[in-house]
């Protein structure tokens, strides 16, 4: 975990020292000093997977991104921010809202915006590109400043993001990936439905269930006794629920497995450092109990036998 705050330096130089620290790990702002408090500001920050999650925390300051931090900006980026505690607010298009607890919030370095952040506040947030989510939803052009509050699916998320970040240390790099991969979707998801086609609870549910589904395939492909009915148990709901579920995605629970399963295996069977490794070992690592079986599977999906895909590969 990286941490670093403003208590670190002269308050003299705590303005520039906080903007410098924004501009180069988030995005170009414009810091000033607001209200009589003087400006504090402090970020822990992870890098999990592909995603860089940070608690960031701080009172005393104004940030805005004006046309010329959006001119001066080369890589763009949406920040989700979920308000973990405090008073701050956002000034987008004339409009200034108010954050409550819980609120998640999204910010676009391609639009202007202030944030008013003077007096004690503290935010979790994650920077994507802005390209992993525009080709994920319908409306990209609804996003920048959207305050979502209350709804299910972006509450699921908010909690999916500060697990992650309270666990982080202790995730596999393969697990580190999923975690990031799942929460790029999941957020997606959320947005894409808050202001396209307006899901019920259940609907958002069901959405949710289905990813946290496959966040357990993806972890637990290789127990050769994973099954519906277990992964059912893990989400407490029916396994006839969770097939439905699946269905509503053209997909079985166990093809989902055994594509989890095979494609995990597609990746040692081209690792140069799993050479030593035989097909049956690998088979076997992947949740197969049976070396033929696995062959059969392997060829119908791969459209080549493990043993090949592994030449075609070295």
């Amino acid at each position: 975990m990286i941490a670093m705050t403003t208590d670190s330096v002269r308050p003299r130089e705590r303005v520039e020292y906080w903007e410098d620290l924004v501009t180069r790990h988030v995005t170009p702002m414009r810091i000033e000093p607001s209200g009589r408090s003087p400006l504090r500001g402090e970020v822990q920050a992870q890098v999990i997977g592909n995603v860089t999650v940070a608690e960031v925390s701080g009172y005393g300051i104004k940030a805005s991104h004006t046309r010329a931090e959006v001119a001066y900006t080369t890589g763009h980026l949406y920040a989700a921010c979920v308000n973990l505690d405090g008073d701050a607010r956002i000034k987008r298009r004339g409009e200034q809202i108010t954050f409550q607890k819980g609120d998640v919030f999204i910010t676009d370095s391609r639009r202007e915006f202030t944030l008013d952040l003077e007096r004690p506040w503290r935010h979790l947030v994650v920077s994507l590109p802005t390209h992993w989510i525009d080709s994920r939803v319908t409306r990209p052009e609804l996003l920048a400043g959207m305050v979502v509050r209350e709804h299910p699916l972006i509450r699921f998320w908010a909690t999916h993001l500060a697990d992650g970040f309270a666990m982080a240390s202790s995730f596999s790099p393969a697990a580190a990936t999923l975690f990031a991969r799942h929460s790029v979707e999941l957020l997606a998801q959320a947005l894409d439905e808050v202001h396209y086609d307006r899901p019920t609870p259940s609907d958002a549910l069901r959405a949710a269930m289905f990813l946290r589904a496959c966040h357990v395939i993806a972890l637990r492909f290789g127990d050769p006794s994973l099954a519906p009915d277990q992964i059912a148990r893990d989400l407490r709901i029916s396994t006839r629920s969770l097939a439905r579920i699946f269905a509503a995605h053209n997909e079985t629970v166990m093809r989902r497995v055994f594509d989890e399963r095979v494609s995990q295996a597609m990746k040692l069977l081209a690792a140069p450092e799993a050479a030593h490794r035989s097909i049956t070992e690998i088979a076997f690592a992947c949740g197969f109990n049976d070396s033929s079986h696995f062959g059969r599977v392997f060829a119908a999906r791969v459209q080549v036998t493990p043993s090949q895909w592994r030449q075609q590969n070295r």
